[in-house]
């Protein structure tokens, strides 16, 4: 018996230092900005529909979408705007096509991502409904500083100084948050702080529904390995990492306390973001709540799958609720 109770001694030893490297490990991939690991390797890992672009039909819409952004992102009614918080520079792009409208669109771009890669071509279809927009490059991303990726949880604070930006230009703006991946989980996390009236709705495209989810999630279908024990140790290790928990960055928790219209859209095809995490969100907020669900679509993709009906579900929602 004695040779038995040592070796399961032994076993959970190992278990242990196993699960301690893991956590340490997965938290320096996800949460900190520069990861040779993570630019070489787990990218494709965890998103690998970003690698396995062709010349299908989508490729092409996505293609097309891309040069009208791009050419968008340049004219001469949009220029740079910087906002200092703490030590940081952060970002955004700040464009005014219609500067006699009060409507204005917020588009919060996604995971490792920038604001003219996700949300130019998205800004051409809030111009043509005559919204001006700022678009953010958030904390660790593009061409804002830092190295620590908030995951909408510190984010949300950034975007509230970025309402504030708009109302500093236009005080009777009538605002919509509009995010898609981390960026629908930053605008859904910001739903439970106090707004400006000026806010009247939320569109929030492939969100999270809290990154201790979320990164179980990726544990079990890039890295598989189980959540247990590794995100319990990350959890605890996170907050002395990045200055949060991966349970308190929670969407849900935050939808609680929403009361704001909100769209929820998610495509099935994805393997980033799962998205049953959609009917959480829904079930979770108290305000009007509408979903789109488009059918095979990865990840942040559901306006490339189907532009005309997403666009149309995303202006006629905010018709009649914001």
């Amino acid at each position: 018996m004695k040779w038995l109770v040592v070796v399961l001694v032994i076993l959970v030893i190992v278990l242990i230092a196993v699960s301690v490297y893991a956590a340490n490990f997965f938290l320096n991939v996800a949460l900190f900005r520069n990861n040779k690991w993570y630019d070489q390797t787990g990218h494709k890992m965890m998103n690998p529909d970003n690698f396995n672009k062709g010349k299908s039909q989508y490729d092409l819409v996505e293609e097309e979408q891309n040069k009208l952004g791009a050419a968008f992102w340049q004219e001469s009614f949009a220029q740079d705007h910087w906002l200092k918080i703490g030590g940081e520079k952060l970002y955004s792009r700040l464009i005014i096509p219609h500067p006699e409208s009060k409507k204005w669109v917020i588009c919060v771009h996604g995971y490792r991502s920038f604001g003219q890669r996700d949300m130019a071509f998205v800004a051409t279809k809030f111009s043509e409904q005559q919204y001006n927009m700022l678009i953010p490059d958030l904390r660790a991303h593009g061409q804002s500083t830092g190295n620590i990726i908030g995951m909408g949880w510190l984010d949300r604070l950034d975007l509230l100084q970025w309402i504030d930006e708009v109302l500093a230009i236009e005080p009777q703006a009538e605002i919509v948050l509009f995010g898609g991946s981390m960026g629908a989980a930053t605008v859904m996390m910001v739903s439970g702080e106090t707004l400006p009236k000026n806010v009247k709705g939320l569109i929030v495209d492939c969100g999270y529904s809290s990154v201790y989810s979320e990164f179980g999630a990726m544990l079990r279908s890039a890295f598989k390995l189980p959540g247990f024990p590794i995100l319990t140790i990350a959890n605890r290790w996170a907050k002395k990492k990045v200055g949060y928990s991966l349970k308190e960055a929670s969407s849900v928790a935050q939808l609680a306390k929403n009361e704001l219209p909100t769209l929820f859209i998610h495509g099935t095809g994805d393997k980033f973001v799962p998205h049953q995490m959609l009917y959480e969100n829904m079930e979770a907020t108290n305000g009007v709540k509408e979903s789109l669900i488009i059918e095979k679509a990865p990840h942040l993709s559901s306006f490339i799958y189907e532009p005309a009906h997403y666009f149309e579900t995303v202006f006629e929602f905010i018709a009649r609720y914001c």
